[in-house]
């Protein structure tokens, strides 16, 4: 039975994967309203109405690794839905996947609540990349909060693009959230 989930979790992700680098369907799929966002080193594809915040306009508490934030111009539910890009320096090279499992272990071992939703390994046209869907708390006092992330290691430059919403969003926006999270492509 647990192989059954874990086979059925991987062909949902590369589903929703194929349909974001596909491109084309009905005005319905989360991805026809997306528009490229050219970050020098990299792309991503974002709902044009979400506000982009870059490292300049950032609040102090914001890590200096966080190169630039979108997020919903409106909160749902009090919580304002967003995707944002991280890049860590690595001290030496290492796969996504290894990189995706200390990250997910960081996860597990420090945020309240969490609960590992999905996880999928990906090719990201010849990149490997790994997805992790979870909900956790950042700490005890927050909302629960919808994770969608993806790893990507290249040298000694490592990624997590990361996507925030609460559990209750609804579906169609969920799915835009994870499509612009699984279009970052590095140049």
């Amino acid at each position: 039975m647990r192989n059954f989930i874990k086979k059925t979790l991987a062909v949902l992700a590369i589903v929703m994967f194929t349909a974001v680098l596909n491109g084309c369907g009905s005005d319905s799929s989360p991805e026809t309203n997306l528009q490229a966002y050219e970050g020098g080193l990299f792309t991503i594809n974002i709902n044009p109405d979400w506000k982009i915040i870059t490292q300049s306009e950032f609040y102090p508490e914001v890590p200096k690794e966080t190169l630039v934030a979108f997020t919903t111009p409106e909160a749902y539910d009090g919580f304002f839905i967003n995707v944002n890009v991280v890049k860590e320096d690595l001290a030496s090279e290492v796969s996504s996947v290894d990189y995706a499992r200390a990250n997910i272990n960081l996860a597990e071992q420090n945020l309240t609540d969490y609960e590992k939703v999905q996880e999928a390994q990906v090719d990201m046209g010849g990149v490997p990349a790994m997805v992790h869907i979870f909900q956790a708390r950042l700490n005890p006092t927050e909302k629960l909060i919808r994770f969608i992330q993806l790893y990507v290691a290249k040298g000694k430059d490592a990624y997590i693009v990361s996507g925030g919403m609460l559990p209750s969003t609804p579906k169609d926006i969920r799915d835009q959230v994870g499509a612009s999270v699984t279009s970052f492509r590095l140049r």
